[in-house]
């Protein structure tokens, strides 16, 4: 069987003792997590799962009162996933909640300290850049715009900008394959609707037609 083993990380400022979340995945895909403590815990740490729910995993993982997490970024903890079989190339989201296990982050003194969980993704299938978004921007009336910008958004937030040609055409190359892209026109003349696409494939006829 194929699996997976997908990463947690504590940003930790020295004080923790006591960390508590649930993680949430896709189990029509994710199947038989294999819980572990992390390469950064405190020595001596205690790791305790709750599996009773499909699709979520509940931890916590208590260090002793006198030996708190390290200063910095910290694996936690590591949990491999059989996949099932035939499961397509995409990205699918890890995300975070309260139940079984409720999220909290603790001090020596048993004091809940503010701490912020961020989602993240596991890619399936080939993630290399290579991949190619290309089209046309067009009038209402089907005729190709000059000096149109097309940006796109990936899903760091960076954002990439193309000009069309003198009929209206655009592309972006070494595109990242599984990347989910917001991509919008912007001109003086037109309006044009932003799309969403989940790119796995060159895309040639990514078009845009503008509104009146």
């Amino acid at each position: 069987a194929t699996t997976v083993t997908v990463s947690y990380e504590l940003e930790a400022q020295g004080d923790e003792v006591n960390v508590a979340f649930t993680t949430n995945f896709n189990s029509t895909v994710f199947s038989n997590p294999v819980v572990a403590l992390g390469s950064g815990v405190p020595v001596g740490a205690t790791l305790f799962t709750n599996v009773s729910q499909p699709g979520r995993v509940g931890v916590i993982i208590d260090s002793t009162l006198f030996n708190p997490y390290a200063q910095g970024r910290r694996q936690i903890l590591t949990i491999t996933f059989t996949i099932a079989p035939n499961t397509q190339t995409a990205t699918f989201p890890v995300t975070f909640s309260s139940s079984p296990v409720f999220q909290s982050v603790s001090n020596v003194f048993a004091v809940n300290l503010p701490t912020a969980y961020e989602p993240g993704n596991i890619a399936i299938g080939s993630t290399a850049a290579g991949v190619e978004v290309a089209g046309r921007v067009l009038t209402p009336d089907g005729r190709g715009l000059r000096n149109a910008t097309v940006s796109i958004i990936d899903g760091q937030g960076v954002v990439r900008t193309a000009r069309t040609s003198s009929f209206g055409f655009y592309r972006f190359e070494e595109i990242e394959a599984g990347e989910t892209l917001v991509i919008g026109v912007t001109s003086k003349r037109y309006r044009f609707a932003s799309r969403v696409l989940q790119v796995f494939d060159s895309l040639s006829e990514v078009d845009f037609v503008g509104l009146e």
